[in-house]
């Protein structure tokens, strides 16, 4: 849990920096697509930043805009999406009015933020829009007794898949969130963020592609 919090604190602590110098900070990244499951049990893809879970989370909770250059329908320009209604697409932002898609280039997104933030301040009647960093969101509540239950469903699946094959890869990932040696049944709720993560991996790296 230690290295965990430590490298957390210390990647925050980095881009928060550089941030308060005045730079504004970047981070450039390949995309990839996930299947996923609705509620329903429909199947849909969606296009997410190619990231290990861990660093998407931190990047997500600290960042303005998050968007997906790609070609347009017609392959005939760049675009940038920065809001996707049906959740197709892995992005958004802190600007409510900003545009959901517009020709990628520096000048259109900073207009497009302009914009954004005219149309905020009309809806306030005209009043100041202010340019500074908005305060950062409510801590989330995981439910720590869930995610225990779901840890024990994912294992169980994985061990009647291949014991020998998928024992070890748990092992590893509740090792880089805990700490080597470390027992999940030994956590308690006040770590229910790490199990969060855990489970996470686990789905996403292990158990959804049994169906691949």
């Amino acid at each position: 849990m230690k290295g965990w919090t430590s490298f957390k604190d210390e990647f925050n602590e980095m881009f928060r920096s550089l941030a308060q110098l005045g730079y504004g900070v970047i981070f450039l990244g390949h995309s990839k697509e996930q299947t996923i499951e609705d509620a329903d049990g429909t199947q849909k893809i969606v296009i997410r930043p190619a990231l290990s879970n861990s660093t998407r989370q931190i990047i997500e909770a600290m960042a303005d805009i998050i968007g997906y250059a790609h070609q347009d329908k017609n392959h005939k320009m760049s675009v940038l999406t920065v809001r996707c209604p049906d959740d197709s697409i892995v992005c958004g932002g802190r600007f409510k009015y900003i545009a959901s898609e517009f020709e990628t280039s520096y000048d259109n997104l900073v207009e497009a933020i302009h914009t954004a933030i005219e149309k905020e301040a009309l809806e306030h009647g005209n009043q100041y829009v202010t340019d500074a960093r908005p305060e950062a969101v409510a801590k989330k509540e995981y439910d720590y007794d869930s995610l225990m239950t779901q840890f024990q469903e994912y294992v169980g699946v994985l061990m009647n898949k291949s014991q020998s094959e998928y024992a070890p890869k748990i092992t590893r990932i509740v090792d880089k969130y805990l700490g080597k040696g470390k027992k999940i049944g030994d956590t308690t709720s006040d770590q229910a963020e790490l199990i969060n993560l855990i489970v996470t991996e686990i789905k996403e790296d292990l158990v959804d592609k049994l169906s691949v």
